[in-house]
């Protein structure tokens, strides 16, 4: 029998049940919160069943009912919400006291703004944390070496983030997507709604979470020819005007990359506008033939006909005409 019966249920019909979890950021059972429904609507009480004193401890811890007189007094709900709220806002205050604290003991380079973060398992784990605290959107700079567990893998936080509707904005070090596995991630996180560019020299690996925090990450490997750097530092900035120029900078080269155009929807374009979205997102023959599934010599015979067409003898030229005539 569940807790909640023989302590006064809800009838049949009312349109309540415990189930629905209002009081879930109280942290109380649904046995709790079937009580505090019931106690708001009788006079008298409800009768007292199996569970009533645990579920009225309850109660009691988080400060939705008083006793007095031998009775359990109910306090209305939009006054223990209140109450409730201050004090997680003083938590939260203490946590922060207490980061400022233990952060300060990490040497004087990582007070106020700058938070310094050493070893690669930390690096991965702030990452992580920026990413998921992201309320809006998330920008980064994404360049090699790579420090994720899995070449080609994106971060293990994009997908659920996203699907909260957290919206990111993402340039890749256009070097980058000459690899198959990477190249086949961005595909995957344009499919969740990541809106993707690319540039010649993305400056740092950076994540920036909203206007709130941002983590620059420093790699270093110590065996030169790794994919994946055998450890890593990076520098966590808090809310101050360096966040705020950090923003700018990617803001910056946002608007001088190039789109990584729809890429998973280019089967349906035409040849010429398939294969221009291609050579702006510059990368090289070889690679341009992987993603059309054709020979480098006819991706190469192709561009020398976009030429002919475009009268232009440069790559350069090509994408200006091209852009003129509002193929790409």
């Amino acid at each position: 029998m569940d807790a909640a019966e023989g302590m006064g249920g809800s009838a049949p019909g009312d349109g309540y049940s415990a189930s629905t979890g209002f009081l879930a950021p109280f942290d109380v059972s649904p046995a709790a919160e079937q009580l505090y429904a019931d106690l708001l609507r009788s006079v008298d009480g409800p009768a007292r069943g199996s569970g009533w004193e645990r579920a009225v401890a309850e109660l009691t811890r988080v400060g939705l009912v008083r006793q007095e007189e031998g009775r359990v007094v109910p306090v209305p709900v939009r006054l223990a919400v209140e109450r409730w709220v201050i004090e997680q806002e003083a938590r939260i205050g203490q946590a922060r006291l207490a980061a400022s604290h233990f952060a300060s003991l990490q040497g004087p380079s990582s007070g106020g703004f700058l938070e310094v973060i050493r070893g690669l398992e930390q690096v991965r784990e702030a990452a992580h944390q920026v990413e998921t605290g992201a309320v809006k959107e998330v920008l980064c700079f994404d360049r090699e070496p790579y420090f994720s567990q899995s070449k080609g893998a994106i971060s293990t936080a994009q997908e659920a983030v996203a699907d909260r509707g957290v919206k990111y904005r993402v340039v890749y070090q256009q070097s980058v997507l000459e690899d198959p596995a990477i190249m086949a991630a961005v595909r995957f996180s344009i499919s969740l709604g990541e809106e993707a560019r690319t540039f010649p020299d993305v400056p740092i690996r950076m994540i920036i979470a909203d206007d709130q925090q941002a983590l620059l990450v420093l790699p270093y490997s110590t065996a030169p020819g790794d994919d994946e750097p055998a450890d890593a530092d990076a520098v966590l900035v808090h809310p101050s005007t360096l966040l705020d120029a950090l923003i700018r900078l990617f803001d910056s080269v946002w608007g001088l990359a190039v789109p990584i155009s729809s890429l998973d929807d280019s089967a349906g374009t035409d040849e010429h506008q398939q294969l221009l979205q291609l050579l702006a997102t510059g990368l090289t023959d070889a690679s341009i033939a992987r993603e059309l599934g054709v020979s480098e010599r006819t991706v190469q015979r192709r561009i020398n006909r976009l030429h002919q067409l475009l009268g232009a003898n440069t790559r350069f030229l090509l994408g200006v005409q091209a852009v003129k005539r509002g193929w790409i």
